[in-house]
């Protein structure tokens, strides 16, 4: 037993070792075959089965040159026993027994080839070209699966809160990424029975020591609340808070009676109330939906319970849990632009800042037609806005106070007189959370960001689309293509076609390929569409850069 010494090789390359009992194929084969053209290391060399698991033990190689007869122990024999301690290497055999008796052995021992002696070098190394490389391939797949499982565990937290918004969504339950997140994250929603509770919280009138423009305070608070409430239960889902209002969905056996089930969401509904009033000393508003026994129904429930309570109305099997003639005490001055705030941090949240500046406009030109628009109303939008902000950028990791304002909100506010003053705050707010999400953005989705450029990198030459990666990620696809522009400033789609069509000159410059060859191995299929990308990209065609 000899062991092979030499140059240090980095630790990516595949380690092997040879196992016969004659000493010439053994030098041969150490000396003739040009081992480092495969990315092979030749760590030992062994005459006999028995040195051989030694040997395997030992170094842990990925490769095995072994011949069947040998003495002590025969290759058979040692194999069985290297596979029954759960190695995994590729096995090439070298024998001089003609009729291969022991082919079928061989074969159970999942063997990559069978080569009699003597073989030549080009027999050889065409064996070690096709093993490496399934020896690569297999290094690849799993270094790329334990990525992907380590990238769907960090990106639970937000596949979740992506599900439990979406439910409230038209047609949302009838995507493929609902479908995906629900089995990644273990959730069904089969026969059971749906109802939306909406929560609408605000400071008494009585609390004359607390102003309204206090209430975004409140918001940490009862954020980390209601979730400790609905991680206790199973039977709640927290679809989604915004200031004033937190949207829950209570879930049970779809086979209980209705008047069952409008007991419990009441009972339920009336813990959350509680706690709110006991712990912040809130005023609070439910409004409960009408039980729907399909998940697909619950974005209309969603619409129709948040009719009820900007409404304050009783409806047949919808109600409010507060006097109707108390809460109409508490109705709207100004239209509500809750859902314009919505759309506009959702933009801010996605990183697009030409969408924010375009949602101000469409804001103020609102604004501009409401003949009773006073000072007050515009200071209570803004407050209710520096809320949602608040609660939207704290969930990012990022407090108010980061926003670099020329100084603090409330005096800022003072200083409303005029809807263009208005205007102009809500631009400073929104763009200074633009900057700050795109500076701290960058650094907490690196590492997704860096896996979808691999991937681009070593699939470029395979048909796949954004779609592909995002089903490994259990993210969407939209918000994976924004959460790319969002680190990179570049959109995927420009990205993906840079890396092929720089590929493309790389192979052209070389002079080793055609034209039509050059246009499938960066996956394009179709020749005269690849040529007119190649001009679009590089202002040439390919005959005109050759």
């Amino acid at each position: 037993m000899s062991s092979m010494t030499g140059k240090v090789v980095p630790c990516t390359m595949i380690k092997a070792i040879i196992i016969d009992d004659d000493m010439t194929t053994i030098d041969g084969l150490s000396n003739a075959v040009p081992w480092q053209r495969y990315n092979i290391e030749l760590c030992a060399t062994a005459s006999n089965g028995q040195e051989g698991l030694a040997l395997i033990e030992q170094h842990h190689p990925q490769l095995i040159l072994t011949d069947i007869y040998m003495p002590v122990m025969d290759g058979i024999e040692m194999l069985k026993r290297v596979r029954a301690a759960g190695n995994d290497a590729e096995v090439i055999i070298l024998s001089g027994y003609e009729d291969f008796k022991y082919a079928q052995s061989a074969v159970k021992l999942r063997v990559a080839d069978y080569l009699s002696k003597p073989a030549t070098i080009m027999e050889i190394e065409e064996v070690l070209r096709a093993v490496t490389e399934r020896i690569a391939a297999s290094r690849q797949g799993a270094q790329e699966g334990e990525e992907l499982r380590e990238l769907l565990e960090l990106h639970r937290p937000v596949t979740r809160k992506l599900l439990q918004q979406g439910l409230l969504e038209a047609n949302f339950t009838r995507t493929p990424f609902f479908e995906k997140a629900c089995k990644q994250l273990q959730l069904s929603f089969d026969n059971q029975a749906f109802t939306i509770v909406l929560l609408e919280y605000g400071i008494p009138r009585s609390r004359h020591d607390v102003k309204r423009s206090d209430l975004y305070i409140y918001t940490y608070a009862l954020s980390n609340l209601i979730e400790e409430l609905s991680q206790d239960s199973r039977e709640v889902l927290l679809a989604n808070i915004e200031q004033h209002t937190i949207a829950l969905i209570v879930r049970m056996p779809k086979h209980l009676r209705e008047e069952t089930i409008k007991q419990r969401v009441k009972y339920v509904a009336g813990q959350y109330t509680e706690k709110i009033k006991m712990y912040l000393k809130l005023e609070v508003w439910a409004a409960i939906g009408k039980t729907v026994y399909s998940v697909h129904e619950l974005a209309a429930a969603f619409s129709a319970a948040l009719d009820l309570l900007s409404k304050r109305e009783y409806v047949h099997q919808q109600w409010l849990m507060e006097d109707q003639a108390e809460a109409s005490q508490h109705a709207q001055e100004l239209p509500r632009l809750t859902e314009s705030y919505q759309q506009l941090i959702r933009h801010l949240l996605d990183g697009q800042q030409e969408m924010v500046e375009h949602g101000i406009g469409s804001i103020s030109a609102s604004l501009q037609q409401y003949e009773g628009l006073t000072v007050h109303m515009l200071k209570n939008a803004i407050v209710e806005l520096i809320g949602m902000l608040t609660v939207a950028l704290y969930d990012e990791g990022i407090l108010f106070e980061d926003l670099q304002l020329r100084q603090q909100w409330h005096k800022e506010i003072d200083r409303i007189h005029h809807l263009n003053d208005y205007i102009d705050y809500m631009s400073e707010l929104m763009l200074q959370a633009c900057q700050v999400l795109a500076n701290r953005g960058s650094h907490k989705h690196q590492r997704t960001v860096d896996f979808m450029k691999r991937y681009v990198q070593e699939h470029y030459s395979e048909d796949f689309t954004l779609d592909d990666i995002a089903d490994k990620v259990f993210l969407t696809r939209n918000y994976l293509s924004q959460l790319f522009k969002q680190v990179t400033g570049e959109n995927y789609n420009s990205y993906i076609t840079r890396i092929r069509m720089e590929k493309a000159k790389e192979m052209m410059l070389s002079g080793k390929y055609k034209l039509y060859e050059i246009s499938q191995m960066v996956g394009y299929k179709n020749n005269a569409y690849f040529s007119q990308q190649f001009k679009k990209y590089t202002g040439k065609s390919p005959s005109e850069f050759c």
